[in-house]
């Protein structure tokens, strides 16, 4: 038979979020190995009898979705072993969401003889996001799937060998975030434009801090938004009424596209209508907008974006030149972000405000 040309370089992009999602699905419902594997890194070290795994198990109470549902039946126990699954790439946490698996763990404890709540995703995110994966009771790194798939190649036969060896390298590409065969090329323009605001930043508004993408190498696609660290430069507000994304748009130095600083609040957009007045009422004279995108059955919650106008900008032109307009756009971000320290009173009405509207949509 012959060997696969294993030189091939698909076209697609990296791997998603869902598809390691269905990776995981599939083999924690195909190989009691794995299962095993995960359920004893979860804390229950049992052999299991029968199980299921159910992908996007929705709960009933607050509309939220459980990653992957996983429930073990032994025959040590009378009542089976659950465990939630919670899989991150890269999105931040939504608001409450480490609490909402943990109310969930607390509603079925009773029906349960173990439970527990289980974080899956690459080593980096755990070391960025601290807070959030100590909510966990165990955390499972993207790395350590790659590293026991591996090691199964060397225990089955050659097809499923090389099937096992595609799925860490999956795993690869959803932690690295590169294309099999391609590695991207940083653009030194990009990246000197970015080292340049940075320092600026530092220098006009030392509290508000650098995102991640702004301190990397710039790739040819990066985006051209200077996202900040909203964890550091919003930290004085509460984690449900803290905005999931803070950034200053430079808008290609185009007008007709995003040019703005702006934060958004995650799962308020579906609200817009309903409290457009009471958002407008609440910041008039200030300049500020509201916007959401229009919900979707890939995102029926949109964010709310809140935002100030800023002048376009273009980071693969000389900074020095525009040094003025980002300077004002910095500026416009520094003054949101005293305003939502100011009105902390209002962001909680308006969470309310979003809750009784939500309630009114789904009724």
């Amino acid at each position: 038979m012959p060997t696969p040309d294993t030189d091939i370089i698909p076209t697609l992009t990296h791997a998603t979020e869902r598809d390691v999602d269905l990776l995981l699905v599939e083999e924690l419902i195909a190989s009691e190995e794995f299962l095993v594997w995960v359920a004893a890194r979860a804390g229950w070290d049992e052999t299991p009898s029968t199980w299921r795994v159910l992908h996007s198990k929705r709960r009933t109470r607050n509309r939220r979705e459980i990653d992957i549902f996983v429930e073990i039946e032994s025959n040590s126990a009378a009542k089976p072993a659950v465990i939630l699954i919670e899989n991150k790439l890269s999105e931040d946490e939504q608001p409450q969401q480490a609490e909402s698996y943990r109310e969930e763990l607390n509603r079925i404890a009773d029906d349960c003889s173990y439970s527990a709540m289980l974080l899956v995703c690459p080593s980096a995110y755990a070391d960025i996001h601290r807070e959030f994966a100590s909510k966990f009771d165990a955390i499972v790194s993207y790395e350590s799937v790659a590293k026991l798939l591996r090691l199964r190649t060397k225990s089955v036969d050659a097809e499923l060998g090389r099937r096992v060896a595609f799925r860490a390298d999956l795993l690869d590409q959803a932690t690295h975030k590169f294309r099999r065969g391609y590695t991207p090329v940083p653009n030194a323009v990009i990246g000197s434009f970015n080292e340049n605001y940075v320092a600026l930043l530092a220098r006009l508004a030392p509290e508000i801090r650098p995102g991640r993408s702004m301190l990397g190498d710039a790739r040819p696609d990066e985006s051209v938004s200077m996202i900040f660290d909203h964890g550091q430069s919003l930290g004085f507000l509460a984690d449900d009424i803290r905005p999931r994304r803070f950034a200053h748009e430079l808008g290609r130095n185009q007008d007709h596209r995003a040019n703005y600083v702006a934060v958004t609040f995650a799962g308020w957009g579906i609200a817009l209508k309903q409290i457009e007045d009471q958002l407008l009422a609440d910041t008039a004279g200030t300049g500020f907008s509201f916007s959401a995108k229009p919900a979707t059955s890939k995102r029926p919650n949109p964010g709310l974006v809140m935002s100030f106008p800023a002048r376009p900008a273009d980071n693969q032109a000389a900074f020095e030149t525009q040094l003025p307009m980002l300077s004002d756009g910095i500026r416009s971000a520094q003054r949101l972000r005293e305003w939502l320290r100011n009105n902390q009173s209002l962001l909680r009405g308006w969470k309310q405000a979003v809750e009784a509207a939500q309630v009114g949509t789904y009724a």
